[in-house]
C-alpha cells in the first residue's frame, strides 16, 4: 500500500509525492497507513515550508503600510490581522 499525492505549483510543475505503508513483518496495515500518513505530512511540511515563511515575510513587510492607513489591526504581538471590519 502507498499513499500518493501531487502538488502543482503556481508556475505549473507538477511534483509527485508517495510514501510506502507497508513494514516488513505481520504489522497492523493500520498502524502501517498511520505511519504513512505521518510521513506523508512530513513531506507535505517540507514543501510547503519554504513556501509559507515566504508569504509570512511577504506579509510582514506590507503589514506596516496597511498598518499606517488606521484600518488595520495588530495582534498582542504585533502580528498583523488585517481590517476586522468591527469585530473588535
Amino acid at each position: 500500500m502507498e499513499l500518493t499525492g501531487e502538488y502543482v505549483g503556481p508556475d505549473g510543475q507538477r511534483q509527485q509525492l508517495g510514501v510506502p505503508c507497508e513494514s516488513p513483518g505481520d504489522a497492523d496495515p493500520f498502524l502501517n497507513l498511520l505511519s504513512g500518513v505521518a510521513q506523508m505530512r512530513e513531506l507535505v511540511t517540507e514543501l510547503f515550508g519554504p513556501l509559507v515563511q515566504r508569504e509570512a515575510q511577504d506579509r510582514e513587510a506590507a503589514a506596516p503600510d496597511e498598518a499606517l492607513d488606521g484600518t488595520g489591526t495588530r495582534d498582542v504581538d504585533g502580528t498583523y490581522l488585517g481590517y476586522l471590519g468591527g469585530m473588535l
